[in-house]
């Protein structure tokens, strides 16, 4: 056994091995492990580059949907607004200073020419459009990495469209109830304008359904154009990312243009979301706050 061991001894020497490491064979396989690691990583980053590309490409269509449908969206509710809204907010508000301008005359005791006030309501059923905010919510929820205000987006255009629901069905309800009041009906007029009537009551669920519906459309408005801004940017972002990757390519993001119905004056004015829009910062600014909370901190110390 001790002779077994000194040969094994002998076989595994200084002297023995560096024979070994020096040979031929020694430096071919090597060579072969190097190239076979050099290949395999190669052959990695290749497989890892091919499936980035896929990831963004996939990013670029899911946009350039979410952006189709949220202008559709936005293109839908400003049609809803041109065509009914406006009209028939404006007819409602001349009707109303008509009626008060009759009864300020009867006040002042000069009669008008007519004793009788002629009401010229307006008891059309306004038809709710159909809005794809389902297609929308899975779009930029599920097919895209949108950043965190399109998100929101897409929460407060849910919640607006719900809104506006639930306000056209009351007044629809509300108009169904004038028609059996009848127009001879002494507490039509005050329940239309929403003015005081019978000792003291006073009912504006009318007016407020008015209100209601322009605000509501001009958010509809408002939210869809942003969002479909916010997510054409992210797009422009990835795109650029992709082009480092492949710089030859005919992929391009789609941009949704209310030039012609901003010139029309029916989107709403930004300064009236000031508030919402305070809610989210430019990423910049998040990242510039804790520097200067931190720097405050050190010169209190």
């Amino acid at each position: 056994m001790d002779e077994f061991f000194q040969q094994l001894g002998i076989l595994f020497s200084w002297g023995n091995l560096a024979t070994f490491l020096n040979s031929n064979f020694t430096s071919a396989l090597t060579g072969a492990l190097a190239g076979a690691f050099a290949g395999a990583f190669a052959a990695q980053r290749i497989a890892d580059r091919s499936q980035r590309k896929r990831q963004l490409i996939e990013e670029i269509r899911g946009v350039n949907a979410a952006t189709v449908v949220a202008f559709s969206l936005c293109s839908t509710t400003i049609n809803f607004k041109k065509q009914q809204v406006v009209d028939v907010a404006a007819e409602y508000q001349r009707s109303r200073r008509a009626f008060l301008a009759h009864q300020d005359q009867i006040a002042r005791g000069t009669p008008p020419a007519s004793a009788v006030f002629q009401l010229r309501a307006d008891f059309r059923d306004l038809q709710m459009p159909l809005l794809p905010i389902e297609t929308l919510r899975t779009q930029v929820y599920e097919k895209v990495t949108a950043p965190s205000r399109a998100l929101a987006l897409v929460a407060a255009l849910a919640g607006s469209i719900d809104a506006l629901i639930g306000v056209m069905n009351k007044r629809n309800m509300l108009i169904e109830r004038f028609r059996e009041l009848g127009e001879r009906n002494p507490q039509l007029l005050p329940l239309y304008f929403g003015i005081p009537y019978g000792g003291g009551h006073l009912s504006t669920e009318f007016p407020d359904c008015l209100e209601g519906m322009q605000r509501l459309t001009d958010d509809i408005i408002f939210f869809s154009e942003l969002l479909a801004n916010d997510v054409h940017e992210h797009g422009q972002k990835t795109l650029d990312t992709y082009r480092k990757l492949e710089k030859k390519t005919k992929l391009r993001i789609t941009t949704a243009d209310f030039s012609d119905v901003r010139a029309l004056g029916l989107m709403p004015d930004p300064a009236n979301y000031d508030d919402w829009l305070k809610g989210f910062k430019p990423a910049a600014q998040q990242a510039a706050a804790p520097d200067a909370q931190t720097r405050a901190g050190e010169r209190e110390r």
